[in-house]
């Protein structure tokens, strides 16, 4: 039964991905795809902190530094050696990985308003590297040059090609994901979020369970970073500034935490609704956290949470 309501689940996300898939053979527009193809990179972003804040608990201020690493890494590996979108990938997650261990030990051992203290301080001293590096980052200027990235020798252009390169790194991290929070480390990090203390009485190893969790989180944000320099063609420091940061927190909190569906519309609503405002509205930051606020206060489950509770109405109305 369990695994039948696992893969009645899944329809829902698959048809939408089957969806996207076509949208470039189906009409829409080249800036249309561009636009969802960015989309698409931060909700691999967000659901990689989907599984800090929404599973274990944990928020982070600094998500930032894992997505603007992966992203300097491949993108400095893609211009001196080879634009290999895989080999430049594994260049970003062996870079991120190894910080991700360092540093989420040591954060790994506090949760709440610390944590997120922490995981800030961790991303600013990387973008004040990033700044003051000037001969491998190029400062403020930023990483420029990246080359198209090829895929088994094939070299993908900007546009359909790469968009649906997108959309299979999505499918698969929101598939893996899927498994990985309903298998038994996900069960229990969803008891650390509930409660650490009495998950630590009961025997859990709640530090280890939380540095891995930390480590996860980063190495999926990673591929998202690597992503993103080939899709811009470069970087600057701000990939790695606290604003990054919350900006992919509020598509987390705003799609709906705990859920991965979430993060996932909850960038795609981000990024058009932003792009729509910043050509209306000079002062579109503040038409748009206002907007925010008020959908949390509505919905404080999220886009995710209010379609679920408009479905539940709609079937109690027709019961």
């Amino acid at each position: 039964m369990r695994k039948t309501a696992g893969l009645r689940g899944l329809v829902l996300p698959l048809v939408a991905a089957g969806i996207l898939a076509i949208l470039p053979y189906a009409g829409a527009s080249p800036f249309t795809i561009t636009l969802l193809t960015e989309s698409l990179i931060f909700a691999i972003w967000a659901m990689s902190l989907d599984l800090l804040v929404g599973y274990t608990g944990l928020v982070s201020f600094g998500h930032a530094a894992a997505f603007g690493l992966a992203a300097y890494a491949a993108g400095y590996f893609a211009r001196e050696v080879t634009g290999d979108f895989f080999f430049a990938l594994l260049v970003a997650e062996a870079v991120v990985i190894p910080v991700a261990l360092g540093f989420g030990f040591v954060v790994a051992r506090v949760s709440g308003i610390a944590f997120a203290v922490i995981s800030l301080c961790i991303a600013q001293v990387l973008f004040t590297i990033a700044v003051t590096w000037r001969s491998v980052t190029n400062g403020m200027d930023g990483l420029v040059g990246v080359p198209l990235p090829r895929v088994a020798g094939v070299t993908l252009a900007s546009g359909n090609a790469f968009y649906l390169l997108t959309v299979l790194c999505l499918v698969a991290v929101y598939l893996w994901l899927t498994r990985l929070v309903d298998s038994p480390f996900g069960r229990t990090l969803q008891a650390i979020r509930t409660n650490e203390e009495r998950a630590a009485s009961i025997g859990i190893d709640v530090h280890r369970h939380k540095w891995l969790a930390f480590v996860l989180s980063w190495a999926v944000a990673a591929l998202a970073g690597t992503l993103m320099v080939f899709l811009k063609a470069g970087t600057t420091p701000m990939s790695l500034h606290w604003t990054e940061s919350g900006n992919v927190l509020i598509m987390t909190i705003f799609g709906g935490i705990g859920t991965l569906l979430g993060p996932v519309l909850g960038s795609t609503v981000f990024v058009f609704v932003r792009d729509e405002f910043t050509t209306r509205f000079k002062a579109w930051q503040f038409v748009f956290g206002l907007v925010f606020v008020v959908v949390v206060l509505l919905f404080p489950t999220g886009l995710v949470g209010a379609v679920n509770r408009i479905r539940s109405f709609l079937w109690r109305a027709r019961s």
